[in-house]
């Protein structure tokens, strides 16, 4: 059979010119399409096995790291296709609080420089199929010679060294199903918030420890998580001791408002998504009807907010279920803790609860020296002349309408003298 073949085919090479032809002219287009396709596929196979690259989009922290990062890089200085990254920008910062300039980072598309000597291929684009209302899903792409991966991991070390070393603290909120970076507030010292002596450093020490306590946890098989529950009166400042905790610890705060939050899954998901080492904040707790009630039913009945299908069931498998994260704290607020339900903050789910009182003598005049540094003689007669328990917000806004002595409100001598036994008392 073969034989007959092979002169078959002898026979069609001498005798039919047609056959030769085609077989001449299929030769010649497949060693041309061979020769064309050549270099591609020897750059497809340089670049998969002499190069390696790293992908990160922006539902991941690091994105933010490697957009700093390119910021500051000089070919950004160079480059024609930039886009503007930056939410506000105030030309007096001394005026409008904190400012938050503008940068300028690599454009959609591909751009190539170098780096510490080594190119590098960047590319950039938004997914517009995965995009979601105001969350546009972006992606980076960084491809560099050579097969370790040593030189991208410095990079990321020191685009992520760039924003550690920014002493503002991050603020992320959910919105569209991802987090999303919402602000950088100014670093707050711990003792620009007016706390019972002892309640500040109780709150640092605990929190100090529980970052760096991840091997404790894990050789005693424990879960690595712990909670925070602050309570207290309106205005007595646990926001404000979350975002000093935040600034002393150098962590993000994530904000997550259970209003918006529409089923248990989503739930699920912005708890998972919130990364180790950071603070997950939920504010106002006890307004929310899922934190009373085991069932969306019921939340919906008492026409609540925070409601949709979401259950208390699922924000306890939130906090602590199998899937549940770990590594990050978590700090619930609460005017009114004796209305939530018991198992929301049982001892695994809260384990520390810090009570946020009123203002007594001794913090009023703290505060007062907060506001006049060096006046002691008038921080106690001031704390003397408020006569009564008092919440920091109102406070300060008295301190802020401006200075009580200079309006004429100044106690009389015996008055300043009974202000200082109370002090003493109280110290």
């Amino acid at each position: 059979m073969y034989e007959q073949f092979y002169q078959w085919l002898s026979t069609q090479f001498v005798d039919n010119e047609m056959f030769i032809g085609v077989i001449t002219a299929s030769s010649i287009g497949t060693a041309l399409y061979m020769a064309r396709a050549f270099p591609a596929t020897l750059w497809r196979l340089a670049l998969r096995y002499a190069s390696v690259t790293l992908e990160v989009d922006n539902t991941d922290p690091g994105f933010g790291w490697i957009k700093v990062w390119l910021s500051r890089h000089p070919y950004v200085r160079r480059s024609r296709k930039l886009r503007l990254s930056g939410r506000q920008y105030r030309p007096d910062a001394g005026q409008s609080g904190d400012s938050e300039a503008w940068d300028m980072v690599p454009g959609e598309g591909r751009h190539v420089f170098l780096h510490r000597g080594r190119p590098v291929m960047l590319s950039y684009w938004i997914d517009e199929e995965n995009s979601k209302g105001s969350f546009l899903r972006q992606h980076f792409h960084l491809r560099t010679v050579g097969r370790s991966q040593d030189f991208l991991r410095v990079l990321v070390s020191e685009a992520a060294a760039l924003c550690t070393d920014d002493e503002h603290v991050q603020v992320h909120d959910w919105r569209d199903g991802h987090w999303q970076f919402s602000c950088r507030k100014r670093p707050r010292p711990m003792d620009s918030v007016i706390l019972p002596r002892g309640q500040a450093d109780r709150l640092v020490a605990d929190a100090q420890w529980f970052f760096k306590a991840g091997e404790w946890y894990a050789e005693r098989g424990i879960p690595y998580r712990r909670g925070f529950l602050f309570s207290g009166p309106p205005g007595t400042g646990k926001s404000s001791v979350v975002l000093a905790l935040a600034s002393h610890l150098g962590k993000p705060v994530y904000a997550l408002n259970l209003a918006s939050v529409s089923q248990d899954s989503s739930l699920m998901e912005a708890f998972a998504e919130v990364p180790q080492d950071a603070i997950l904040l939920v504010e106002d707790i006890d307004a929310i009807r899922i934190a009373k009630s085991r069932t969306g039913d019921a939340a919906k009945k008492d026409g609540s907010q925070g409601g949709g299908l979401t259950t208390l069931s699922g924000l306890l498998n939130a906090i602590d279920g199998v899937a549940a994260p770990e590594g990050r704290l978590l700090v619930m607020t609460s005017n009114h803790p004796e209305h939530l339900d018991p198992a929301l903050i049982r001892p695994g789910r809260i384990d520390l609860h810090e009570w946020f009182d009123l203002l007594g003598p001794d913090e009023i005049r703290r505060m007062f020296l907060r506001f006049h540094p060096g006046r002691d003689a008038d921080a106690m007669r001031f704390a003397h002349s408020i006569g009564r328990p008092i919440s920091p917000a109102e406070l300060q806004c008295m301190l802020l309408a401006g200075d009580p002595f200079e309006a004429g409100d100044v106690p009389d001598t015996d008055a300043a003298k009974a202000a200082q036994e109370d002090l003493v008392e109280v110290g």
